[in-house]
């Protein structure tokens, strides 16, 4: 059997989040002080265009962060692309200011990956559906380690409802790309979006540079409340461990026939056939209250 989530250690944190050093309603050591009493292990201040420190607060992991935002729907598509895990973004700063920030109409975000990559950090793309992002553009972008499958921020009343970007992951993964996913709260206002989405990450311990391994690797998912124990998976069979507090769950695959791909209560595990079509499948767990999590796609093709 094949394990997709390896490691005795699962951290809990939030890769997005903004201060009153860009567009957010909080200070810096406000954020910090929320997340660390809600029992976060680590955090990624990513003020727009000001990149961030790496350090503790207390007991909580701080990671190096950013975000670089490009275009505005109307001449240029819009990219949102999270740098995360270095200090050494004064040469991007600079390439910006040279692009006729904020706009960046002109910035490719393929170049700001790259110099994200070359810096030591590692590149996310933010909220696809709240960006009205092609699909296809994704297959044209190399080196990015994760995408946002949830995005609170992005669901009412904060904004219209772009907050779940999971239809993106079965498009690509149904063309051949297997996306790692995280979620994320992209905290603003602090009214509720909030220590609400996080991601999940198995690494041998606390300090960035385990944790960006273990993203690149793949060895994390996302989650609103319910976890994940285990997935494991061979050609026939997907054997699912899960928190008791699931209610409901669901496998996608490249197949739109969803016969027999609905679990109802399954008492803390289960198991997925694999149809003989399957290429990919993916898992999504929800609770009573609603929240839910996301493992990333995996193929099971043989």
């Amino acid at each position: 059997m094949k394990q997709l989530l390896n490691g005795t250690n699962w951290y809990k944190g939030n890769l997005h989040l903004h201060t009153t050093r860009s567009d957010g309603h909080v200070s810096v050591e406000e954020a910090c002080e929320i997340y660390q009493k809600a029992g976060y292990d680590f955090i990624s201040v990513t003020d727009h265009r000001q990149p961030s420190k790496g350090g503790m607060y207390e007991n909580m992991l701080l990671i190096p962060g950013a975000e670089w935002d490009l275009g505005n729907n109307i001449d240029f598509p819009v990219y949102h692309i999270l740098s995360i895990g270095t200090e050494s973004n004064l040469e991007l700063l600079q390439y910006y200011e040279e692009k006729s920030l904020p706009i960046g109409n002109v910035v490719s975000p393929q170049d700001v990956i790259d110099r994200i990559n070359a810096a030591g950090g590692i590149a996310i793309l933010a909220h696809p559906a709240w960006s009205l992002m092609e699909p296809a553009d994704l297959f044209e972008m190399t080196g990015i380690a994760a995408v946002e499958i949830y995005n609170s921020v992005s669901a009412a009343p904060w904004n219209v409802g772009r907050a779940d970007s999971s239809h993106y992951f079965d498009l690509w993964a149904s063309k051949g790309r297997l996306v790692n996913c995280v979620a994320t709260d992209d905290s603003h206002w602090y009214t509720g979006e909030h220590t609400y989405s996080y991601t999940m990450v198995g690494a041998d311990e606390l300090t960035a540079d385990a944790l960006i391994e273990a993203i690149n690797a793949g060895n994390a998912y996302a989650s609103q409340g319910p976890l994940f124990f285990s997935i494991e998976y061979d050609e026939k069979h997907v054997h699912v461990k899960c928190s008791e507090d699931v209610v409901r769950a669901a496998v996608f695959s490249n197949l739109v026939w969803a016969d027999k791909r609905v679990y109802d209560n399954p008492h803390g595990e289960f198991v997925y056939d694999i149809a003989e079509a399957d290429r990919y499948v993916r898992i999504e767990l929800i609770d009573s209250h609603g929240r839910r999590a996301w493992s990333r796609p995996f193929s099971v093709a043989e």
